[in-house]
């Protein structure tokens, strides 16, 4: 990504943008068409977009304008320091409703823990979620010709999500272990940034 562009790719690693409609506007507007495609994901289409497209936005004012708006917005947002009165809060759910293109929830549990997040975040409360993220995630419902439902599972490829992995200070991957009868049950940690709430999600499947 061009130097000058280079805000776009800390805005796509945060899940502020997907709650913050002039994010959302500004991704949606450099390739409408690929925004669709990719799910608007925005780490997915800052992959795959033409890099002839970077440089033509490198040069239009207009879009640089904005990024900076939204980017100004961004950060002080971010740099409010959290309410030290308050005690901190570890919440743990199955499932995390923030946005579409990241899929760990399929219901109303998730939406409502996503939602819990969103809005931790915007108080800034002191908190911090855990929970699980899935290969597959949901899946997709299509009829077939018969008429009948079929379930289609879709791999997510987490190199293409808002997703980090969580290192010690020797660049090892951390994860947790739990002895289970006859066999440990190992699960790599990942970090997801949902505006200033830190989210870590488990990774049993490696």
């Amino acid at each position: 990504i061009p130097e000058k562009l280079k805000p776009l790719e800390e805005l796509s690693r945060n899940l502020w943008w997907s709650w913050t409609q002039d994010a959302i506007d500004l991704f949606a507007s450099i390739d409408p068409k690929l925004w669709l495609q990719v799910g608007e994901n925005p780490v997915e289409l800052l992959e795959r977009l033409h890099y002839d497209i970077l440089l033509g936005l490198e040069k239009n004012e207009d879009f640089k304008a904005r990024l900076d708006a939204v980017y100004t917005d961004f950060q002080a947002y971010m740099n409010e320091p959290p309410k030290a009165e308050l005690p901190t809060i570890t919440y743990f759910s199955m499932e995390y409703g923030i946005h579409n293109s990241l899929k760990t929830f399929s219901g109303g549990l998730g939406l409502l823990a996503g939602d819990f997040l969103k809005e931790a975040s915007d108080y800034n409360i002191p908190m911090t979620g855990v929970g699980l993220l899935y290969k597959y995630g949901y899946f997709r419902q299509v009829i077939s010709a018969g008429g009948e439902q079929v379930a289609l599972s879709d791999a997510q490829d987490f190199s293409r999500l808002p997703v980090t992995p969580v290192r010690d200070k020797d660049g090892n991957w951390k994860d947790v272990r739990i002895v289970l009868p006859g066999r440990t049950l190992s699960a790599r940690l990942w970090k997801v940034q949902v505006g200033r709430i830190p989210l870590y999600l488990l990774d049993a499947d490696y």
